[in-house]
């Protein structure tokens, strides 16, 4: 079942709620009706652990959602859906205004919701626990790597469509927390996911992960829309304002443990 978690809209940006508010003709009055899908680590909250929307109060998008309610005269409320049911768009368009859960792009998924322009750049990242050396991809196909079912980074290693990045040793859990849990327990060797996230994750493990290196896929973040439903056109200006004062920019930096383009890009051969 869904839970819903309402915030008042943090003022943590330029301007953000000056001059007249935006109409976002939200689907309930004085509301903006919000989606996402927990755990969303340093997005929703701060760790994998954090999976009670009544108790997080702070994330990337969790500020971007507050910010956005701002800008239309509204507060912000949200709540906790299934990965795989919102990325195959099937939310009801008339229950939510945006759906935030750092969902990336892709043609097929752009088949059945309207995507937002990309708001957060996000190859995959090697999340290992502290101390395995990986250098190269062939160290890579000698781990035993834990996904999160319908996500990219799954699809990077087990689709046909990424022939060169496919491994035999995969194992796909049905969240990200599983994933993780995987990994500190040694079922796993190391968690493919979206480079900031893994860098979450290991900034709050104390030490003891790392995020050893990365692939480059060209990967970007964008709000969900319902299909055809109006919403982009109002949401994407806002976005877009966003992004070009840098108050986008300013979260990351605020809740990432690290930047990740720092982190050493491991190539893979033929692709």
């Amino acid at each position: 079942m869904a839970s819903e978690n309402a915030a008042q809209p943090l003022q943590v940006c330029r301007d953000c709620g000056g001059g007249a508010a935006v109409d976002c003709k939200p689907v309930k009055a004085g509301t903006l009706s919000v989606v996402t899908s927990l755990p969303g680590p340093n997005f929703w909250g701060t760790t994998a652990a954090e999976v009670d929307p009544d108790k997080i109060k702070s994330g990337i998008e969790y500020d971007l959602a507050n910010l956005i309610a701002a800008k239309c005269g509204l507060k912000m409320s949200f709540v906790n859906v299934g990965f795989d049911a919102l990325v195959a768009g099937q939310i009801d368009p008339k229950t939510y205004d945006i759906t935030l859960s750092q969902v990336t792009i892709t043609a097929d998924r752009a088949k059945v919701v309207d995507f937002s322009q990309g708001y957060f750049k996000a190859d995959q990242g090697l999340l290992v626990k502290k101390g395995t050396a990986v250098k190269s991809w062939d160290d890579v196909k000698k781990l035993t790597v834990g996904v999160q079912a319908s996500t990219t980074g799954e699809a990077f290693v087990t689709s046909a469509d990424h022939p060169k990045s496919k491994l035999d040793k995969v194992k796909s859990f049905p969240d990200l927390a599983s994933a993780y849990a995987a990994l500190n327990a040694g079922q796993v060797d190391a968690v493919i996911m979206d480079t900031p996230i893994n860098l979450g994750q290991a900034s709050q493990s104390g030490g003891a992960l790392e995020v050893v290196g990365q692939f480059t896929t060209g990967e970007e973040y964008g709000a969900i829309y319902g299909k055809g439903n109006g919403k982009k056109a109002i949401f994407d200006p806002i976005i877009q304002g966003f992004l070009d004062d840098g108050t986008v920019n300013k979260l990351i930096a605020k809740y990432l443990g690290g930047d990740p383009s720092t982190v050493p890009v491991i190539p893979i051969p033929g692709a």
